[in-house]
């Protein structure tokens, strides 16, 4: 059996996994508040023009107005649990990687690979949930905090994946993972 000093590991858990952990474990449920935060932040809007307008400019928000709180409201909430699902497997990864489990690592840098090319892709694009797009009256304008929220979060989701992926593969985090695998 293999001691972890014979890889040239001290005992300690790298920082490098250290800080990982702590990306895996915060990141995923702070990109979903800021998710519920953009939402909101437009429903908010389209209800607060629907309730103070009238004549045709209320009839042209009608649609708006039923599609944010039907159709978009159902998506959001299947979405959101979505999201709270997917943050609790990245904790219990993040918990397992931090614990030296080489498998949990993989699988966490391939999510994280994915989650930097979404974002990439959203940050290029803008409006992920597709509100500047949709077939909204000329005088409704969606609130800048939505695009702001929208755009902090792919930012901050580009940059904790592009930091979590070589963290974990450093050469002090290379050792840890090594050290702790179980022998062949």
């Amino acid at each position: 059996m293999t001691s972890p000093h014979s890889y040239g590991f001290s005992g300690r858990r790298p920082a490098a996994v250290e800080i990982a952990f702590w990306i895996a474990v915060m990141v995923p449920p702070l990109a979903t508040v800021l998710n519920v935060a953009a939402f909101v932040v437009v429903k908010r809007a389209v209800d607060d023009v629907f309730g103070t307008t009238g004549g045709d400019v209320q009839a042209s928000m009608h649609e708006l107005h039923d599609k944010v709180n039907g159709l978009l409201l159902g998506l959001f909430v299947f979405f959101t649990a979505f999201y709270l699902l997917l943050s609790g497997l990245w904790i219990l990864l993040g918990l397992k990687m931090r614990n030296g489990r080489h498998w949990a690592r993989i699988t966490l840098t391939v999510l994280a690979s994915v989650w930097a090319l979404t974002s990439l892709v959203a940050l290029i694009q803008g409006d992920t949930q597709g509100f500047t797009t949709a077939n909204v009256p000329p005088f409704f304008e969606v609130p800048s905090s939505y695009l702001v929220l929208d755009y902090a979060r792919s930012t901050l989701d580009l940059l904790a994946m592009a930091a979590f992926i070589p963290l974990v593969f450093l050469r002090r985090s290379n050792r840890y993972f090594t050290a702790r695998r179980p022998p062949a």
